[in-house]
């Protein structure tokens, strides 16, 4: 029986011992599955951040290639309007050249009748200097000056249409002619001597016309005259001034031109031309042109 004891005390000594190592290796088993978990969860997490991480990535990859497509139709636009914009200058530029050329073409048609009015005024000047023709014996019911200051005053406007085709027209050959559409030709043949000094020369000139109509031819070419001279005097000079043409006081008849400045209000400067001895002219206050009336106007 001692001995059944002893062995009894030594079975319960190990399965004590079995008891004991169980519990341990199953606390270490536990302590282990605790790990493993908490690595899951941690691993768990880091999933998800990628998972995020791809979502933004996908995300920027398709903003990225609207962007692109974008890009691509902008590109495809700007090599349209560049093939447009290659066509019109090609266009544009065959336009230019054809226009030089009839500029070019023009340009020859200018200068011939620009020699063939020289020639023709010179075969008038030729005509008119002839015996006969301007002092000679005049047709029936003809006054011989009347006729000759009609000429001479047909001359002028020839000069005058000339230097306005050649200094101020914008296109000399189609334009018509100022003349044709005016009903004042001695006031538009003086606003056309100071178009062209402004053009020619850049003198700072203009005209102010206050007067009436002159009828007269011998009364418009020598007012013209007059006024030629007085805007020659202008153009030399420094500021810009402005020549006034108007009607004499109290109905006399006469016709009053005078500079004025045009940068310091209407002060009246002394621009005159060289003295002139003639019963029909006058010069006044040393500042002022005064044209008479002729005998029995």
């Amino acid at each position: 029986m001692t001995v059944a004891v002893i062995i009894l005390a030594v079975v319960a000594v190990g399965l004590a011992a079995a008891t004991i190592m169980g519990q341990q290796k199953a606390s270490r088993l536990l302590g282990e599955r605790d790990d493993v978990q908490h690595q899951l969860e941690d691993t768990a997490g880091k999933l998800s951040e990628t998972a995020k991480q791809r979502d933004t990535a996908r995300a920027e990859a398709s903003d990225l290639e609207s962007r692109r497509s974008s890009l691509e139709a902008s590109v495809k636009q700007y090599d349209t309007k560049l093939t447009e914009s290659n066509e019109a200058l090609r266009k544009r530029t065959e336009l230019a050249d054809a226009q030089a050329m009839q500029i070019d073409a023009l340009s020859g048609e200018r200068d011939e009748l620009k020699q063939q009015l020289l020639e023709a005024e010179e075969r008038i000047v030729t005509m008119a200097a002839r015996p006969g023709v301007v002092v000679g014996q005049p047709g029936e019911g003809v006054d011989p000056v009347t006729d000759d200051a009609s000429m001479l005053w047909q001359l002028e406007v020839s000069r005058s249409e000339r230097l306005w085709r050649n200094s101020v027209a914008i296109n000399p050959i189609g334009d018509t002619s100022p003349f044709e559409t005016t009903d004042d030709p001695a006031r538009k043949a003086i606003e056309i001597e100071a178009a062209a000094l402004r053009e020619d020369v850049g003198a700072l000139i203009s005209v102010e016309w206050k007067a009436d109509i002159i009828e007269e031819p011998s009364r418009r070419l020598m007012v013209v005259r007059i006024a030629q001279e007085m805007l020659a005097t202008a153009s030399r000079a420094p500021g810009a001034a402005r020549l006034v043409v108007e009607n004499g006081a109290d109905g006399s008849g006469e016709l009053m031109m005078r500079f004025e400045s045009a940068d310091d209000g209407s002060d009246v400067i002394n621009l005159i031309p060289p003295q002139i001895s003639s019963d029909l002219i006058d010069i006044r206050n040393e500042s002022t042109v005064a044209v008479k009336a002729a005998a029995g106007s």
